[in-house]
């Protein structure tokens, strides 16, 4: 009976199982034969046409309710109203103004010009001369006169100075046949400057400040670290503005901004000295303690050692800046700056210092030799490295010291006694041309005309 039974239930299970199957393929078949959706048919726009509807006459028109006013619609942004960037065209600077008649030229004699201090011109420097003299093919000889203190404002191209010189030369009573304008005058006396500055300072200047750069370079990094990292920079800045100067002269002259950099260089290196100045001053002090002490042993030994080797790191780079404050003001000379002659020079009163710390170097010295020969210490193990100091010690206060300052004293006494350029209350002089249509040389001479 139970076996029957199962029979019956797996042959209805069977057949369910057919029938849906049959469902599941002929759902298929159905959905294959379907035809594919017919494509959306896009109407065009139909333009409205909203006619007013006229209310019949028997029929009152409803009352209008006032409503809320609705906001403005917002702009709809135009490409004509996008921001259009600016663009500033600046005008270009227009060209310093001519004035007429500012230095006269006047014929010179063979036996002034054999006479004058001849001056070194460049190529450039030349043809920049003959352009301006507008010299014939055979060569002529020319003079301009100057009074004290006029080269330099004719060369930097100051505008009322040669405003004034063209005044006075209306109210000359023998007006010369040819004259100068501003833009002549002003390339003739920069260039005659620019050869007296390259002889005078220039050349020298430029090895000085190599000399500087190549011992910065050369020091060791413990001495390097020891000094001011100002010094670099500005030695770098120095080296610059002499290459300029060396170059382009006569343009450099008539930059006021140049000259300005110049000053603050001036400053700068001043500023660095007096530091350095007051570092080393304040280990001569700790030294002179010492050297006072009533017993001298070991311990007093080392720290001697240590403050003497503290000390001749301090007077390097204190020679380095004294050397490079010389350069710094013989380039301020060269740019038409005169040397100072108050008691307030900072040139003599660096060389001073540099004097006195040499002088109290001496004294120091021969107490710390004093001291050392009369130095005992205890009996110990380490008695052999007491020795050694002692033996640095010696070796440190037996060095040479004048010649060690001998080079910056000169450079400060060569940079104080620099004569200027151009300087003022010298007599008058005049400036010889001999030009062609090819070169030129030029001369000065003492002679007034």
């Amino acid at each position: 009976m139970s076996t029957s039974i199962a029979l019956v239930i797996a042959a209805v299970l069977v057949l369910v199982g057919l029938w849906l199957g049959w469902k599941v393929v002929q759902g298929r078949m159905r959905s294959d034969n379907k035809p594919p959706p017919a494509p959306a048919v896009v109407e065009a726009p139909v333009a409205r046409v909203e006619t007013p509807a006229v209310a019949p006459a028997s029929v009152a028109a409803p009352p209008r309710v006032a409503s809320a006013p609705r906001p403005a619609p917002a702009p709809v942004p135009s490409v004509l109203d996008a921001p259009v960037p600016v663009t500033v065209i600046m005008a270009p600077r227009p060209p310093a103004l001519v004035i007429e008649r500012v230095l006269a030229v006047e014929p010179a004699s063979q036996a002034e010009w054999d006479a004058a201090v001849p001056l070194t011109l460049s190529a450039v420097q030349s043809a920049s001369v003959v352009t301006t003299l507008a010299a014939g093919a055979s060569p002529a000889f020319y003079a301009i006169g100057f009074d004290a203190g006029m080269a330099i404002a004719v060369g930097r191209g100051d505008q009322p100075f040669m405003r004034a010189l063209a005044s006075a030369s209306g109210r000359a009573l023998q007006p010369s046949s040819r004259w100068l304008d501003s833009t002549a005058a002003t390339t003739l006396a920069a260039t005659a400057l620019a050869g007296l500055a390259n002889e005078r300072f220039l050349e020298a200047l430029g090895d000085d400040v190599r000399d500087l750069k190549t011992e910065l370079a050369a020091l060791s990094p413990k001495l390097a670290a020891l000094g001011d990292g100002r010094l670099k920079t500005l030695i770098q800045d120095l080296s610059r503005f002499a290459r300029e100067a060396r170059d382009n002269y006569a343009s450099a002259l008539g930059k006021a901004a140049f000259r300005e950099r110049i000053d603050e260089a001036a400053e700068r290196a001043l500023a660095i000295w007096r530091d350095l100045v007051e570092r080393t001053d304040g280990v001569r002090q700790q030294i002179d303690v010492l050297t006072r002490t009533q017993r001298f042993g070991e311990a007093q030994v080392e720290k001697a050692l240590i403050l003497l080797r503290e000390l001749l790191d301090l007077e390097r780079w204190q020679e380095i800046s004294a050397r490079t404050l010389a350069a710094a003001q013989v380039l301020r000379v060269v740019m038409g700056e005169l040397p100072a002659s108050s008691g307030a020079d900072p040139l003599a009163s660096a060389a001073a210092a540099l004097q006195a710390g040499l002088d109290q170097d001496l004294d120091q010295a021969l107490r710390l030799s004093d001291c050392e020969k009369g130095a005992r210490g205890d009996p110990y193990v380490g008695k052999a490295e007491f020795e050694a100091n002692r033996a640095a010690l010696r070796k440190l206060v037996a060095r040479p010291m004048a010649e060690r300052v001998t080079p910056s004293l000169e450079r400060l006494e060569a940079a104080r006694t620099a004569e200027a350029l151009d300087p003022l209350g010298a007599p008058p002089r005049r400036l010889l041309v001999r030009a062609s249509s090819e070169a030129c040389t030029m001369r000065w001479s003492s002679r007034a005309g």
